[in-house]
């Protein structure tokens, strides 16, 4: 009898909303001024690391989370840089992704650019596009994963 082969494929959960920041800020300082722009009520969890070569410590990359109880959608702030590398590659411009949970109306990702943009330290804030981004995907389901062991999120139902 042959041999059966089953793969798991994780698809795209094309339930959020991508946003990248390039600025120069700590985390904490970004967090603050989008908090007074925003007023998402951001908290720190957890780092989140990647692995590294081997022999070398793992990187780790600023992780906030903020619930929005206006638009009852959850999300995180998560940083991109490190200086022995990013944590995505392929946008090697961003400094920090917003992620919201759930996707967002088009009209309130305008309304949200544009007070990113407002804090003077800002340099560019537009929205990405998951499905057009090379290892998106991975990424997303580490951060869900991180969130998850973390006990922050629940959970899709």
């Amino acid at each position: 009898m042959a041999k059966r082969k089953q793969i798991l494929k994780a698809g795209l959960d094309t339930d959020i909303s991508l946003i990248g920041i390039s600025c120069h800020l700590k985390s904490y300082h970004l967090s603050f001024a989008m908090d007074n722009a925003l007023g998402f009520g951001f908290w720190r969890i957890d780092d989140f690391e990647v692995p590294a070569h081997v022999d070398e410590a793992a990187l780790c990359y600023p992780f906030l989370i903020y619930e929005d109880t206006e638009f009852q959608n959850q999300g995180c702030l998560g940083g991109n840089h490190h200086p022995q590398g990013k944590l995505l590659p392929s946008l090697r411009q961003v400094d920090f992704f917003l992620m919201g949970r759930d996707p967002i109306e088009q009209v309130i990702i305008s309304t949200i650019l544009q007070k990113i943009r407002s804090i003077p330290q800002v340099l560019a804030a537009y929205e990405i596009d998951p499905s057009k981004t090379k290892d998106v995907n991975l990424l997303l389901e580490e951060m869900e994963l991180h969130l998850l062991v973390a006990g922050k999120v629940h959970p899709k139902e």
